[in-house]
């Protein structure tokens, strides 16, 4: 279960730049999700480590051994780079059964047949394909389709494991049986794992670690609980966002150890940060505040804002909720149980603050500072 690991990788296609100076290891053991939107760079780093494309520039590692170097002319092709690939489509051969389909890179690998006939039922038994190994790919349901696809992959017993969207093309409730399964079988088999993804509650359900990227450079590289509430800019705070992130233009004021900020929609109204460190007064900054970390009340507050209701999605356990200003030049988005928000009506007057969040850069768009219950948390641990 080998580290891999990316040197100034460069990749383009014409004038368009698909990976720019990639800097990334990914530890031995690693479940590690390339997360960003389409056209960000993550499903060419895949191809290029899986050896389906050959970078401009660049090194890449598998454990000790360079597999690509331009400068040192090293190319190693795809079979020789002993990775497991899953594709989006499944690209099972539609004439082989589902044992023959498990059984393909075993019997090509020349086991003996009462080793190959052991390993395919046991992996098929483990991922709940037992009694389907005389079936076709036809005959059996996408999902149980993307289920052969990764016993065909993992029997094979790989120190590497590549995932291209495996899951994206099936529904939801399937989607998080798949992920529940994906996670326990890395759990069990410790092969060193690249998932590429543009859902962000796939990667911050599957993985241990998320490189966001976004316009083929590396963003941020961290464990879910940091990419989503230590975002390093406002990209990935808003990349990161479900719903959307609140994003607002504030100034800095200090009242001795205490930190407030007034809004610029809203001038001469001040919004309490808890916690808040690295600011100073009159600065200028941008906040980020995850819709779940908004709290309000019915009722006048100091620290708070006085907004209305303008509109309620309710969606069973939950509920997300638009308040606005009365002119529309803020918008806040409230997420919380539905036991909270039900009472809710539209154009109803409701006090908003602000639980915890992050504040950025104007210029830079670079991280300042996060504040709230979370960054004590933090400080704790570190």
């Amino acid at each position: 279960m080998p580290d891999i690991i990316f040197r100034n990788l460069k990749k383009k296609f014409g004038k368009v730049v698909a990976i720019q100076d990639l800097h990334l290891t990914i530890e031995e053991g690693d479940f590690l999700t390339l997360l960003g939107p389409s056209g960000c760079g993550k499903t060419t780093t895949l191809r290029c480590l899986a050896g389906l494309e050959e970078a401009d520039d660049g090194e890449i590692y598998i454990g000790d051994q360079c597999v690509f170097s331009r400068a040192r002319g090293i190319y190693f092709p795809p079979g020789k780079r002993n990775l497991g690939l899953v594709f989006q489509t499944y690209a099972l051969w539609p004439h082989m059964s589902v044992f023959q389909n498990v059984a393909f890179g075993l019997r090509k690998a020349k086991l003996p047949k009462h080793e190959v006939r052991k390993k395919v039922y046991e992996i098929l038994k483990l991922l709940g394909l037992n009694g389907f190994e005389e079936r076709y790919p036809h005959e059996v349901s996408g999902g149980q389709q993307q289920r052969v696809a990764l016993a065909r992959m993992i029997v094979v017993a790989r120190p590497v494991l590549l995932f291209d969207e495996p899951l994206s093309n099936l529904d939801a409730k399937l989607r998080m049986n798949l992920r529940s399964e994906l996670k326990s079988l890395h759990r069990m088999i410790g092969a060193t794992t690249i998932y590429v993804t543009h859902d962000q509650i796939e990667a911050m359900t599957l993985s241990n670690r998320i490189a966001v990227m976004n316009k083929g450079v590396l963003q941020q590289i961290g464990t879910p609980y940091e990419v989503y509430h230590f975002p390093a800019n406002l990209f990935v705070a808003e990349f990161m966002a479900n719903p959307q992130a609140n994003l607002l233009h504030a100034v800095v004021f200090k009242e001795g150890d205490r930190t407030s900020v007034e809004l610029e929609s809203i001038p001469a109204t001040r919004i309490a940060l808890p916690y808040a460190q690295d600011l100073h007064e009159g600065q200028h900054v941008i906040l980020n505040v995850r819709s779940e970390d908004v709290v309000f009340q019915p009722n006048p507050a100091i620290g708070m804002v006085s907004l209305r209701v303008h509109t309620t999605l309710p969606a069973g356990s939950e509920c997300t909720t638009y308040t606005r200003l009365p002119d529309e030049s803020l918008e806040i988005v409230i997420k919380g149980p539905e036991a909270e928000h039900y009472r809710l009506s539209p154009d109803q007057e409701i006090w908003v603050g602000f639980k915890r969040g992050n504040v950025f850069n104007v210029e830079t768009g670079e991280l300042i500072t996060s504040f709230g219950l979370h960054e004590r948390k933090r400080g704790a641990n570190s």
